[in-house]
């Protein structure tokens, strides 16, 4: 696979960093990809990269729950890599809560088994963590498959923090998204306290880093549940506990005790933060437990969320035990005396969720079609440039039918009739026979 052949056919939103993300065609191939160019802003975040994808890369190479990349274009002068990855036609989580606002019990409960699978995998390959687990790295296909993103994010934030974020302050607010607060334009919404080091107390086989994707895991499903806290009067008090609890709980020991989790000891992380902070002290109006009332989700969902947002790290339980959760595990209730429990709200699919969300790209009436083929006869004339100056293409005439996965896909982001895309497309081809 060579750079040079690959054709640009759209941009993708990007979040956090703001590192330019394409949908780009392989001429020779026709297979649609994603490239992301993520800056090199020094040797350490290089290596860092380069050690990461190379892990993702030996460790989950046609694994059905991970993101694939294909290949790596290292461009030295420039100061970045241009990273070649799956594309995944379903958008992204962050894309479907923003389209719907929220999603009920059902489509949360098939959402949470593959990702928890895919961070099981993480952790059992000897990585320490997936450390950036948002609605920005869970992708979809429209058919309904979950995976997770690369995460590359936390990679770069890890290793080279004070430049990446300084790259990150003052970039345009479109990019922040109170579904993800890490990824909020300020990294805290107060003064960072230092960032000293400071021994966390644990037992053997415990792994801070690994507890902290659980933590975000569970922040994760509560904003599929509720959408985001921005109308909760004390959200920022909460972002910012949320925030000392995955970067700095072991300065808070002390704090732990008799603490359950941010469900049902919410009082005592807006409480730590406005102490910390030196703010008066008001009653909450709301709680959000209120936000997640008994009609709409189970008894069963609350104690699934509560296993992980465990305020001290040490409790949250890990992968292989949510998996066996009874919310997750059909034909048990929370006694185990084998009944089935009754999910509550309305019985939508997570793939009908996601034909709704993606409805806008659907096929557009012959009157609306002049940019769509504009934008064919680009691809085109990109085609016709490129093949002539690259490898033998390797597609077949079966390849390029209207019926095609490759001619549907592009008949679907142009808003073009199928065949009509096909004949072009294939005429292009014929001319360089």
């Amino acid at each position: 696979m060579r750079i040079e052949d690959m054709i640009t056919t759209g941009t993708l939103r990007s979040y956090g960093d703001q590192s330019p993300v394409k949908k780009m065609l392989h001429a020779p191939t026709m297979k649609l990809y994603v490239v992301k160019e993520e800056p090199l802003h020094n040797k350490e975040i290089r290596k860092n990269l380069k050690d990461w994808i190379s892990f993702w890369q030996n460790k989950f190479a046609n694994s059905n729950l991970h993101v694939q990349v294909y290949a790596t274009f290292w461009n030295t002068p420039e100061g970045y890599v241009s990273i070649v990855m799956e594309y995944m036609n379903g958008g992204s989580l962050q894309n479907l809560l923003e389209s719907m606002g929220f999603l009920p019990e059902r489509s949360i409960k098939q959402l949470v088994p593959p990702i928890l699978q895919g961070l099981q995998k993480i952790h059992q390959q000897g990585a320490q963590c997936h450390g950036a687990l948002g609605p920005s790295q869970i992708l979809f296909l429209r058919d309904g498959t979950v995976k997770l993103g690369q995460g590359l994010q936390y990679r770069v934030q890890v290793q080279g923090n004070q430049l990446f974020n300084s790259y990150i302050l003052g970039k345009p607010k479109d990019v922040q998204s109170l579904y993800d607060p890490t990824i909020l334009e300020t990294p805290s919404l107060w003064s960072k306290a230092s960032s000293e080091k400071v021994h966390f107390p644990a037992q053997e086989d415990f792994i801070l880093e690994r507890a902290n994707d659980i933590w975000k895991l569970g922040w994760l499903v509560l904003n599929c549940a509720i959408g985001t806290l921005e109308f909760h009067p004390k959200a920022q008090q909460i972002y910012e506990g949320s925030r000392i609890i995955i970067e700095e709980i072991a300065k808070y020991t002390d704090h732990l005790k008799d603490t359950c989790c941010l469900l049902h000891s919410e009082s005592k992380v807006i409480s730590l933060v406005e102490q910390n902070q030196k703010i008066v002290s008001e009653p909450t109006k709301i709680t959000i437990l209120e936000l997640l009332p008994s009609d709409k989700f189970s008894p069963e969902f609350i104690q699934f969320l509560c296993s992980t947002l465990k305020i001290d790290p040490r409790q949250r339980q890990y992968t292989e035990q949510l998996l066996q959760h009874p919310w997750l595990v059909s034909g048990r209730d929370p006694k185990g005396i084998g009944s089935h429990f009754i999910l509550i709200g309305p019985n939508v699919q997570l793939k009908e969720l996601l034909n709704i969300s993606n409805a806008w790209n659907a096929f557009l009436p012959e009157e609306f079609q002049g940019q769509g083929a504009q934008k064919l006869e680009r691809l085109c004339d990109a085609l016709y440039l490129v093949l002539q100056n690259s490898e033998r293409p390797t597609v077949n005439k079966m390849q390029l039918q209207e019926n095609s996965p490759i001619i549907k896909e592009l008949s679907y982001d142009m808003g073009l009739n199928a065949k009509a895309v096909s004949d072009r497309i294939m005429s292009i081809f014929q001319s360089l026979i």
